[in-house]
């Protein structure tokens, strides 16, 4: 299950225990659940509990116009709620070929300053170069894109954070 880490969450990307289909199990829907209560709790009132794509991936996002700098202790504070703490599990060679991939089609696709993911397949943007998640060249690209992903595509999640 993994919807972009950066925390581009596609996949908090990477991050859930999942079933073979990669769906969300009821115990990943509901430390989704407890992480956005405790975010809400904890300074940022209007976050959203977790909605679940078409494949049952988790997909978390701040409200609009969130300050992601300014919500990173509190995020850092609730992550303990998210399966497996928050940190994504570790990806095979293979599935970081795949964002490799995808993070190539996507500057080539109406995102030409996407990252290249890490060596745990997570692309992350500079702090405050994050992409507008209603950008419709993002959402484009990922359609474009998705097949390169492990799984053939999934959610995309904004979320801030990076270097």
């Amino acid at each position: 299950m993994c919807v972009l880490a950066s925390l581009l969450l596609v996949g908090l990307a990477g991050c859930s225990s999942a079933t073979d289909s990669g769906a969300a199990t009821a115990e990943d829907k509901q430390a989704g659940l407890k992480f956005a209560q405790c975010m809400r709790e904890n300074g940022v009132p209007d976050f959203e509990d977790p909605s679940f794509d078409e494949n049952g991936e988790m997909e978390l996002r701040f409200p609009p116009g969130t300050d992601p700098n300014a919500v990173k202790p509190t995020q850092e504070k609730c992550k303990s709620h998210l399966p497996n703490g928050g940190e994504p599990e570790k990806m095979n060679t293979e599935d970081v070929k795949k964002f490799q991939a995808y993070a190539k089609c996507m500057r080539e696709n109406g995102m030409p300053d996407y990252p290249d993911p890490d060596a745990e397949g997570r692309s992350r943007f500079e702090s405050g170069k994050e992409p507008d998640p209603n950008d419709p060249g993002l959402k484009t690209g990922h359609e474009k894109c998705g097949e390169h992903l492990p799984g053939g595509g999934g959610g995309l999640v904004i979320m801030g954070g990076g270097k």
